[in-house]
């Protein structure tokens, strides 16, 4: 069987391109399962990588369908990444829809995995399992910090864990949560799954266009690279041991919004960008009114090594930079 066949539910959004990238250029053999196609100059680029792509359409709640596809491409590990990330407006209007694809997809894809043998499985959790917890000011400690949910995602995604633990333990799986961090990055777009883009995407997005962005505050957290997801997929998945259920996915390094527009109006003369005043409302979407902590490094790097490329602002900026060059059209919707 393939120890390099990966099967990735929601392959086809933000993350789990960076993360097929990735494989790819490491040889990997990985089969897209999404509900959409491609978009064909996405998937010509992917094609022309080392590895094997392979599209396949379909619902992760369709247990199956993901069964037949793991035993037909003998996938030996899995990556469960579809999730629906709503806004409130959203939350009011289909709140089954959000717990079944975000609880019950896992649940399916957990199960299509133990019947099917799958060596390992990841699931791609985040940072907002923490819920409040996140905004106390605190580094955010696994096994200290505990988690309090509030909104349907960060239920959702707490729910998730949970759901993995319990059956990792119970069926002997080697099941792990990659919990991410703030995301920004590479093949990030408009797909109508997330509410709304990354804050670094927006204003990114107002200097190329020459706009002007006013910020809510300056910003400071983690932000992590979408390639840094990537690099920090495959450590887990290449590890020969790993000694712990969750994984914290950041870059281990703080900067601010403030920051990144500050490159951008050297990059681009035309963008301008500030702080709303008191009496000022910001133009940009936000879904959360504070910023959160920082998660910890020290699992990774204690079973992987993982060093992120992404750390420093500067260095972030620039490898973003080069990579839109050629991807201009992800910012146009």
């Amino acid at each position: 069987m393939g120890e390099k066949n990966v099967l990735l539910t929601g392959g086809t959004g933000f993350v789990g391109l960076n993360i097929a990238e990735r494989l790819l250029k490491e040889g990997w053999n990985v089969v897209l399962y999404a509900r959409k196609p491609l978009d064909q100059r996405i998937t010509e680029e992917l094609q022309a990588l080392p590895g094997t792509l392979s599209l396949e359409l379909g619902d992760v709640l369709d247990q199956n369908r993901m069964e037949e596809l793991l035993n037909r491409y003998e996938i030996r590990n899995m990556i469960h990444g579809a999730a629906v990330t709503p806004d409130e407006k959203t939350e009011a209007a289909h709140p089954a829809m959000i717990m079944e694809v975000n609880c019950m997809g896992l649940l399916h894809s957990l199960l299509a995995a133990r019947n099917q043998g799958v060596r390992r499985f990841l699931y791609l959790g985040s940072i907002s399992a923490y819920g409040r917890t996140a905004f106390l000011g605190k580094p955010l400690e696994e096994g200290v910090s505990m988690g309090d949910p509030y909104s349907l995602y960060e239920l959702s995604k707490f729910t998730g864990e949970r759901l993995l633990n319990r059956l990792a333990d119970l069926y002997g799986m080697e099941a792990y949560v990659a919990r991410i961090g703030d995301v920004y990055g590479p093949w990030e777009r408009p797909t109508g799954v997330r509410s709304h883009m990354s804050l670094v995407y927006q204003a990114t997005s107002r200097a190329l266009k020459g706009q002007s962005v006013l910020l809510p505050r300056e910003c400071f957290q983690d932000w992590v690279s979408g390639p840094d997801i990537a690099g920090e997929t495959l450590a887990l998945l290449e590890a020969e041991t790993l000694h712990y259920r969750i994984y914290p996915f950041c870059s281990g390094t703080r900067w601010t919004l403030l920051e990144w527009c500050r490159l951008l109006k050297e990059r681009f003369p035309d963008f301008s960008y500030g702080l709303a005043g008191e009496n000022e409302k910001a133009d940009i979407e936000v879904n959360q009114t504070r910023d959160n902590d920082p998660m910890s490094l020290i699992r990774l790097k204690e079973d992987t090594g993982y060093e992120p490329r992404d750390q420093e602002i500067s260095i972030a900026f620039e490898h973003y930079m080069r990579w839109i060059e050629d991807h201009e059209f992800c910012f146009k919707v």
